[in-house]
């Protein structure tokens, strides 16, 4: 599950880059693709934090796991706003928040089939 969601947070980031190179220019592009591969790495290192709870079916020690992932994922939220007053120029704030949820958010419902 790991390798499968570093695969499809990589090929959302790049889709996400080519859709805003169209809408928002090289900076959009830039900003898409940076904090597209950040939330794919956040949200990778979260599922696999978690997966070999959910794997043994260690329920009780998952939600403890899922909690550190969540705060992982809340620190890439953190990081938007920090690169935008680092370099507005490269990191417009429309082009950094939407490309982090449009990886993050797929993810998550991709995650979710874990519990199935």
């Amino acid at each position: 599950m790991v390798g499968q969601t570093a695969g499809l947070g990589l090929g959302l980031s790049l889709a996400v880059a080519l859709v805003f190179r169209l809408a928002f220019g090289p900076q959009g592009m830039v900003a898409g693709l940076v904090f597209g591969l950040l939330a794919a790495g956040l949200q990778t290192g979260a599922v696999a934090l978690a997966a070999p709870k959910i794997a043994a079916g260690d329920y009780a020690g998952l939600l403890s796991k899922w909690a550190v992932g969540a705060m992982i994922r809340l620190a890439g939220v953190v990081l938007i706003p920090v690169a935008v007053m680092i370099d507005r120029n490269m990191f417009p704030p429309l082009a950094a928040g939407l490309g982090y949820l449009a990886v993050l958010v797929p993810l998550f419902f991709f995650e979710i089939r874990r519990f199935r």
